[in-house]
């Protein structure tokens, strides 16, 4: 794949996550006026003039079930969880968390190893990457609170400029483990070793 390949591959990979926010932002008006138009818009119900009947009653119109909204990343959050599970769960929140970091720094990097991934999930499951990721591992609440609030920081990151609580730079792509912590590196082999300067908007 040629350098203009890739960076086409990923401009449609970074206008895929756009259009994905953009849907998530979308169900969330749509949730919120419907909100507002069941409860009234907080206004004061008002009686209205009974019409006269001249012929036979209207039958009321069938009401339709209510949509529920999708969440674009639902597969990916439940990737990362599993994969978090597997290789942090006796970690700190923050360690567990710069392991999903990790892996969005993967997605955002536009190596040629992570080109051929359009979504997190399939960064995840890559073969001989993360060891700790099965997709038979379960889903924890508490580990999937976590993926999703760096989920939201990570997409906050692209629309506005300013600290969104990152426990990991973009450069670290890389990280081994022993069960217990986690270290994490910009190449495979070597490279610079993260030093935790960052301040961490966790409570431990």
């Amino acid at each position: 794949m040629t350098r203009t390949e890739r960076r086409e591959r990923q401009r449609r990979r970074k206008l895929q996550i756009a259009r994905r926010v953009a849907s998530a932002l979308l169900a969330l008006v749509l949730i919120l006026v419907c909100i507002l138009l069941l409860t009234g818009g907080g206004k004061a119900d008002t009686p209205e003039p009974e019409a006269a009947v001249t012929g036979p009653a209207a039958m009321p119109e069938p009401q339709r079930p209510e949509q529920e909204a999708v969440d674009p990343l639902e597969a990916d959050k439940i990737a990362l969880a599993k994969m978090v599970w597997g290789e942090a769960r006796g970690c700190s929140t923050t360690e567990q968390a710069a392991v999903v970091w990790c892996v969005l720094n993967r997605f955002d990097s536009g190596g040629p190893y992570y080109a051929g991934c359009d979504t997190i999930r399939e960064v995840v499951a890559q073969e001989s990457q993360f060891s700790g990721y099965d997709p038979a591992h379960p889903v924890t609440a508490d580990i999937l609170a976590l993926v999703e609030d760096v989920l939201t920081r990570w997409m906050a990151e692209k629309v506005c400029v300013g600290d969104v609580g990152r426990v990991l730079p973009a450069e670290y792509l890389f990280f081994t483990g022993d069960g217990r912590e986690n270290t994490f590196t910009t190449e495979w082999r070597g490279g610079q070793t993260w030093d935790w300067s960052l301040e961490s908007p966790y409570e431990e």
